[in-house]
């Protein structure tokens, strides 16, 4: 363990990660990974002694590698199509998805976007470090937006805030789509292990996936059992218990929750990574399931990972698709942004290993200084000094 670590605090160290520069972030309690193209957080880690650091709680790419420049005929031939390549090329954990939510219309593609926008593809640089927080921030050219991403994290706690702000630089006004594309897989949460959200009315997705659908397509559905393929409901709220299949579902928040969250736990090792965010800025919910079904590269049907991805919009349908059907479920699918206006989400990420005898999530709370996990009857607060005023009294929504 580094001398940093032990100290218990915040230090960001420059880093190299899969072959790619990166910022590693820790605080005595976790170890994070941010890569700098796409700001994407790649790792995170619960330093639970000295001696044991758990296994990575976001999910890792097994295609990526060093980070090259690559035409678009390379993109191609690597992921089937340029568009999707774009992302493809630099995903892994958490990405962000801005300003886009599925592929790129052709008119954005020659902007140099692709699909879930052009935030994962460019260059971030360091804007401010030190005095407990590291900012990041980056230029998205083809929609004309400046992204700022500020990562901070308190001594003792697991928990890891995350401040963004984007800026629209245009003329007019447009809609904002805006994702956390978060990711975990069986690593750390295998077969066995479940999703808890504070998310209830849901749909699911109206297309194929991949001739191997689990759910039912463009169906409503009360959280967590959804309509299979067959016909027979589905708790989509278990990971990987469905061989060679997969899904995309959308959930809303409910209007009356202040607080939205979206956990993944495995009961048997009493592992948890949560994510809490404001309701009123983030209102969906889109999950998805890869359960080595995509046998094209490069998913080479061996790939397992669920997305636990809070927004603003429902399904990554592209933003003219999403935006023609607006509102689903009497919820809007965008963001509205003024011409040259700002607005700013925080949200947080928490790690932590739960009593073993919490076999299912029923709730998470934000108080003042904690965020409260609860099972059952056994409630357990999680050390957060500030995070309700993190989350609400900063301007979050406007």
């Amino acid at each position: 363990m580094s001398r940093a670590e032990r100290a218990g605090s915040f230090c960001a160290q420059t880093h190299t990660w899969s072959g790619r520069e990166a910022l590693r972030l820790t605080n005595g309690v976790l170890n994070s990974t941010v890569l700098r193209r796409g700001c994407s957080i790649a790792e995170l880690r619960l330093i639970e002694s000295e001696d044991a650091v758990s296994g990575n709680l976001v999910w890792e790419s097994p295609w990526l590698g060093a980070d090259h420049p690559m035409g678009d005929d390379e993109l191609a031939r690597r992921y089937g199509d340029a568009n999707s390549g774009r992302f493809l090329h630099h995903y892994t954990g958490h990405a962000l998805c801005l300003d886009g939510f599925g592929p790129a219309s052709a008119r954005e593609f020659a902007r140099g976007s692709g699909l879930h926008g052009e935030a994962i593809s460019r260059d971030w640089q360091v804007a401010a470090q030190g005095s407990g927080e590291l900012r990041l921030r980056t230029l998205l050219p083809g929609a004309a937006l400046v992204v700022e991403r500020a990562f901070e994290m308190l001594p003792g706690e697991g928990v890891l805030r995350v401040r963004e702000s984007v800026s629209n630089l245009a003329s007019a006004s447009r809609n904002l789509h805006w994702v956390q594309h978060a990711t975990v897989g069986p690593a750390a949460f295998p077969a066995g292990a479940r999703v808890a959200t504070s998310a209830r009315e849901g749909l699911t997705w109206p297309m194929d996936y991949e001739g191997s659908n689990a759910l039912g397509r463009d169906a409503s559905f009360e959280w967590p059992c959804a309509p299979g393929a067959d016909g027979c409901p589905v708790d989509v709220s278990e990971l990987f218990c469905a061989p060679h299949s997969g899904f995309v579902a959308a959930l809303k928040q409910p209007p009356e929750r202040r607080e939205g969250f979206v956990a993944a736990h495995d009961p048997a090792t009493g592992l948890v990574l949560a994510y809490v965010f404001r309701s009123d800025v983030f209102p969906w919910l889109t999950l998805w399931e890869e359960n080595r079904c995509r046998h094209a590269s490069p998913w080479n049907g061996d790939v397992q990972a669920r997305g636990l991805e809070f927004g603003t919009t429902p399904f990554p349908l592209g933003n003219e698709a999403v935006d023609a059907q607006a509102p689903v479920l009497g919820m809007r699918t965008s963001r509205p942004l003024a011409a040259g206006g700002t607005v700013t989400a925080p949200w947080a990420m928490i790690a932590a290993r739960l009593p073993r005898s919490c076999a299912r999530i029923d709730d998470i709370r934000v108080e003042e200084d904690a965020v409260t996990v609860r099972c059952g009857t056994e409630r357990t607060p999680l050390p957060a000094a500030g995070i309700a005023s993190f989350l609400f009294a900063q301007g979050g929504g406007r």
